[in-house]
């Protein structure tokens, strides 16, 4: 028999929200609140209903017909010692040797990766990426089909991590600003014709995440993308940026979106914009990116952007999206499931990059019982909640929904949404590269700041591979 002491006590074991044992049981969510926090005694027909509600839930969940996750309390106190780095890709799969995760994600994750690895025909559509970071977009690009053959990036980690993926492409130059008009002539006589040129210019000028201002310097590098096009002429560019540079101005109030569009058009360059969401695509995450696509207007052809083929829905309304030839949506669980669950401090005994950073005991009694999709703000002890902070702070994911926006601070507790749905710990780098859609195979070594950076200011794979594919069917197909 369950008595109503322990309503909260099982309720969190399972990760039942308060929400969800209201919708069980027909008791309203303050009803319950109060049993839980002994400002009210439930009557003896309450007692019961909620016993017999909460046995049953906890069956379904046993035998898998509720997509709860059974939480674990971690025991330990010993410290951890921090995971040595990964320096290359030989050391890389010597330590991933033992992997063996098997999700439907993570294999069709790695039918892209091999897809992208294998050799290209003469006649494959050739290009180059800039500002290419560690090789999110490429590895979409190249997943579809086409080379890219030369990258650009100015961080020394990124490409590091690049070259161990992509040996065969070679490393134009670091700083965009520094290469000259004779260097691209040069490009031109090495690589004979360059169809494409990818890349997003850094988006922290243009992101909440950072101080939007209009003087940023690196809201300008889009002029050297420009200057690039401009000599190189490929037959089509694919430009990718944070949502919010459509509403970014500059310092005389225009907006950079259209000084952008207007550059590339007085380039001979007919541009179609669209923002759309990661999730639409099929990445696990939402995360809302605008991309800019030209077609040089000798071509005379137009790109259309193809609506993304997933949804947001409830599982229980899958029948209903097939027959609007529509899949459900990827969620965290979709990406994560296999994967070991980890509390603070622990790490994955196989996965070199599977490992959670131990977080502050008082953090830890914060989170602990703050149900999926909510913040430790939100606790109804005031001693639980975070001395500052908002409500998109401290808070966890939700394993049925996508993921939210991968940053490169998705280690650090504190920041937005960066709590998982039932282990009391931020994100480890193998669920930030999961969600971001990078196959378990793609090398990440380095320093762990660094890779972390690298994932979050990727473009996700499937995202670049979606576009790609579009761009090889409408723009070159019949060619």
């Amino acid at each position: 028999m369950i008595v109503y002491d322990d309503i909260k006590k099982l309720r969190m074991e399972y990760s039942i929200s308060q929400t969800k044992l209201a919708e069980f049981s027909g008791f309203s969510k303050a009803q319950i609140s109060a049993w839980e926090l002994g400002q009210k005694v439930p009557m003896e027909p309450e007692i019961n209903k909620l016993n017999s509600v909460l046995q049953e839930a906890v069956v379904k969940i046993d035998r898998g017909d509720l997509n709860v996750k059974k939480k674990r309390i971690q025991h330990s106190k010993a410290k951890t010692k921090l995971p040595p780095i990964v320096k290359d890709a030989q050391q890389y799969l010597a330590l991933t040797k033992n992997m063996d995760y098997s999700s439907e994600y993570s294999k069709e994750l790695s039918k892209l990766y091999i897809a992208a690895m294998a050799t290209k025909e003469e006649s494959a559509v050739k290009g180059i990426a800039l500002f290419s970071g560690c090789g999110g977009m490429t590895l979409g690009f190249e997943a579809a089909g086409v080379d890219l053959v030369g990258h650009v990036d100015v961080s020394e980690s990124a490409n590091h991590i690049y070259a161990q993926n992509f040996p065969k492409s070679k490393l134009l130059g670091k700083d965009i600003r520094k290469i000259s008009d004779k260097d691209l002539n040069e490009w031109k006589k090495e690589f004979g014709t360059i169809d494409i040129i990818v890349g997003g210019p850094p988006c922290q000028g243009f992101s909440l995440a950072g101080k939007r201002n209009p003087e940023d310097e690196r809201n300008k590098l889009y002029m050297q993308y420009v200057r690039i096009v401009s000599i190189i002429k490929p037959k089509i560019f694919v430009m990718e940026n944070v949502a919010l540079m459509t509403s970014m101005k500059d310092e005389n109030g225009n907006l950079f979106i259209d000084i952008i569009e207007k550059a590339f058009s007085e380039q001979g360059y007919s541009i179609v914009k669209k923002t759309v969401n990661a999730y639409q695509y099929g990445v696990p995450q939402s995360r809302e990116r605008v991309i800019l696509i030209g077609v040089r207007d000798d071509i005379h052809k137009m790109f259309r952007y193809r609506d993304g083929l997933y949804g947001l829905c409830d599982i229980t309304q899958q029948s209903e999206f097939r027959r609007e030839n529509k899949k459900r949506v990827r969620t965290f669980k979709d990406a994560t499931e296999d994967l070991q669950s980890l509390e603070s401090g622990e790490r994955s005994s196989v996965d070199p990059l599977h490992w959670a950073i131990e977080h502050p005991v008082h953090v830890i009694q914060w989170l602990k019982d703050v149900p999926e999709g909510h913040s430790a703000h939100e606790n109804e002890d005031s001693e639980l909640r975070p001395p500052s902070g908002f409500n998109t702070t401290y808070k966890r994911n939700v394993w049925n929904e996508p993921c939210s926006t991968i940053g490169t601070n998705f280690s650090m507790i504190s920041g937005c949404r960066n709590v998982h749905p039932a282990d009391t710990r931020s994100l480890t780098i193998r669920e930030a590269a999961r969600i971001q859609s990078f196959p378990d195979e793609f090398v990440f070594c380095g320093k762990w700041g660094d890779i972390r950076r690298a994932i979050g200011n990727a473009v996700p794979p499937i995202l670049a591979k979606a576009i790609a594919e579009e761009i090889i069917k409408q723009i070159y197909g019949g060619d």
